[in-house]
Order: structure tokens, then sequence, then C-alpha cells
């Protein structure tokens, strides 16, 4: 599987790609939300090594949120909700 940060980045642009805004937020369940922050800080400390402690807190402009149920939605200005099939 490609890891969650190439994932989020293809879901924000795929909907402007078809016609649709940037999305409003994204919202990941505890453990993606884990997951995301853990990707997000290696990349970026990849890149930027005194980076090292920055709280991962969007992607690509698009606000990455923790929510209480599990899976991943991508909300859509005027809260239309989208549910993210994550790759297996």
């Amino acid at each position: 599987m490609a890891g969650l940060i190439d994932f989020l980045v293809y879901a924000i642009y795929a909907g402007p790609r078809s016609g649709h805004l940037m999305p409003a937020r994204i919202e990941l369940g505890p453990d993606l939300f884990r997951q995301f922050q853990r990707e997000h800080r290696e990349a970026l400390t990849a890149m930027l090594p005194e980076a090292d402690n920055m709280y991962p807190g969007s992607l690509a402009g698009v606000p990455v949120v923790e929510a209480e149920t599990p899976g991943a939605v991508l909300v859509r200005l005027g809260g239309a909700r989208v549910a993210l099939a994550l790759p297996e």
C-alpha cells in the first residue's frame, strides 16, 4: 500500500480535477490520525531536518483533524461528507 500521505494528497486533488472545490478538511480516526502525524513528521524531517518537531495539522493546505470514529472522511465546502476507502 502506498503511504497514507500519498493517498490523502491524491484524495485532496482528485476532487478539483473532477470539478469539485478543494475539501474543507479531512477527518481521520485515532489510529489513522497518529499514522498521518508520524508519516508527515518523517517526510518533513527528511526534507528539513531542523523541522522535526512541527505539528502536522494540514496537508496541501487542507486541515487534517482527528475524529472519534474510525476511518477517513473528506468534508467538502458546504458540509458534504465523503468516506475515503483506504487501499489495502
